[in-house]
């Protein structure tokens, strides 16, 4: 079956993949991929664009450990507002 059909592809040794192969790594809609492009990293090879496997693995780690930030600092505030 082809990665067309649903079929998962290792992403191992890769450069870079596909806008529909990217949504599938990342679990989300190729439309989801397309709408919060201008936030991934990416490149325009002619009229195809591709994202790079290690700056989205890179990208996907920044991101997590931002919301991980954000949600210690909210956890922080509740305890405090507990507390007075």
């Amino acid at each position: 079956m082809s990665a067309a059909g649903g079929r998962v592809h290792s992403i191992d040794g890769r450069l870079a993949l596909s806008l529909a192969e990217a949504a599938r790594a990342l679990g989300v809609s190729e439309r989801h991929v397309r709408e919060i492009l201008s936030e991934l990293p990416h490149v325009h090879l002619g009229r195809r664009v591709v994202i790079p496997v290690d700056s989205l693995r890179e990208w996907l780690r920044d991101r997590a450990r931002a919301e991980s930030s954000r949600a210690e600092r909210a956890a922080d505030e509740i305890v405090a507002a507990l507390s007075d």
